[in-house]
């Protein structure tokens, strides 16, 4: 495919086309992308426009994009697809595909998807594992041979089957029983006489993982193994699956995701939460912040204020709540978008998208956590006034840290800095600023109130 640019005016193009409703040059137009810059573009179009467009694709081809659409898109292309629809979709996918569409339906929808799909059964067995097991993202796209037949019938058989490149990374032996015995390549098809049986040429030292094993496991032994294919098997070691590199790198990429998540307070569903703004995950505790670089900044600003906290000393015990609460939001804003950067999710063109996402994210967690950290000073106080003060205050403040959150990374990208290295000296220094400015600020207009 052509470079980003190409890419973005090729988009423009279309969008154009699909604005006006000229689909036969649209469809002719797109189908040469690349599937995972199709999909891309698809769930960029309006509703409208990309249930029409959907429609207007082959089926094969609408079946690939599901193939390249994060899990948190799914639900978009298969409001696009439409239910009806769906089961001819998604017989052209691989079952662990279709098993990860099927589990964002109804359980109504499942059923009668499952019912309509020829291979149903098949696809219903993984739906019986659970998410983060390696059955859950197992695949049922592999080669078995049985260790009884002959190298030139493996040959024969390979020749009839003709597997896809990436089924053939290994040739798994089974039993009778199809219990898993070992690995054969093609090179040992190649070089071996065609009389010989494969359990004499089979490579024994076989690293496979149960059905019930965490996927974080299987991603381990592919890392420590340097291997391509990690094969899954169930209690008995029957041959159940195999869990391909991509796949698994997706695993470490989440993984290491949720560490870095962790280590500044967030997690999965404060993650849904900034993409969907769900009011439910933004109800967090408020976090102090520690001294940063910016300091002599923030020690500037308060210094005008001395004589309202001397009039109204309870202010200073707000103060690094209002700054430490904003910190922590700004952070976690910061570190969804570089990773986001860093990923390719979230580009310089998405500025504006990702800026309402975190604004409307601060107005909901602002709102809660000025309601908490308010109540905490009406009774220290018994004083409303300064309760309103420090809502207001520490409102803002997350406001201002969530949409710097993102604007500065987005910044240093775009001069190109390292947003991961520069970013949080900036905001700290923004977020404590910004709040011992707005604290006191307030304070003073209505210091008569707080003083009384």
């Amino acid at each position: 495919m052509a470079d980003d640019v190409a890419v973005r005016e090729l988009f423009d193009d279309a969008r154009a086309l699909a604005a006006n409703g000229e689909w036969a040059k649209l469809v002719a137009l797109v189908t040469s992308l690349h599937p995972a810059d199709l999909a891309e573009l698809v769930l960029e179009l309006p509703e409208e426009e990309r249930v029409a467009l959907l429609d207007h694709l082959p089926t094969d081809v609408v079946a690939d994009l599901f193939e390249y659409v994060e899990d948190d898109d799914l639900k978009e292309l298969i409001r696009g697809v439409g239910v009806k629809d769906l089961p001819a979709v998604l017989e052209e996918v691989e079952d662990d595909v279709a098993a990860d569409v099927i589990q964002q339906l109804e359980p109504e929808e499942q059923a009668e998807t499952l019912a309509q799909m020829d291979r149903g059964e098949e696809v219903a067995e993984l739906l019986q594992y659970g998410d983060e097991s390696a059955g859950g993202i197992m695949s049922r796209g592999f080669v078995a041979l049985n260790e009884g037949i002959t190298v030139q019938q493996a040959i024969d058989y390979l020749r009839v089957l003709r597997p896809p490149a990436d089924r053939a990374y290994y040739l798994y032996v089974v039993d009778d029983n199809r219990v898993l015995q070992g690995v054969v390549s093609i090179r040992d098809l190649l070089v071996s006489s065609p009389k010989t049986l494969l359990r004499e040429i089979t490579q024994r030292d076989v690293h496979a993982v149960t059905t019930d094993a965490d996927q974080e496991e299987a991603a381990r032994i592919l890392q420590k193994y340097n291997l391509l294919a990690v094969p899954v098997v169930d209690a008995e070691g029957r041959l159940e699956g195999v869990m391909t590199a991509d796949d698994l790198i997706d695993v470490l990429q989440e993984e290491a995701t949720e560490d870095m998540y962790r280590m500044v307070g967030l997690d999965e569903a404060e993650t849904r939460a900034r993409a969907g703004v769900a009011v439910g995950a933004a109800a967090g505790a408020v976090a102090a912040g520690e001294p940063c670089d910016g300091v002599p900044f923030a020690a500037l600003v308060v210094r005008p204020f001395e004589d309202t906290i001397a009039r109204a000393a309870t202010l200073a015990v707000f103060m690094p709540v209002i700054a430490g609460h904003a910190g922590n939001t700004g952070t976690q804003a910061v570190t969804l978008v570089v990773r986001g950067i860093a990923l390719g999710d979230v580009k310089l063109s998405d500025w504006l998208l990702v800026l309402r996402k975190e604004l409307a994210f601060g107005v909901v967690h602002g709102i809660l956590a000025g309601g908490l950290t308010a109540g905490l000073a009406l009774v220290l106080s018994f004083n409303p006034w300064l309760g309103m003060v420090v809502f207001v205050a520490l409102l803002l403040n997350v406001m201002i840290a969530g949409i710097m959150g993102a604007i500065i990374p987005l910044t240093i990208k775009r001069l190109g800095g390292d947003p991961a290295v520069a970013s949080s000296i900036w905001l700290t220094t923004f977020t404590d600023v910004m709040g011992f400015l707005m604290l006191l600020g307030l304070g003073t207009i209505l210091i008569d109130r707080l003083a009384s």
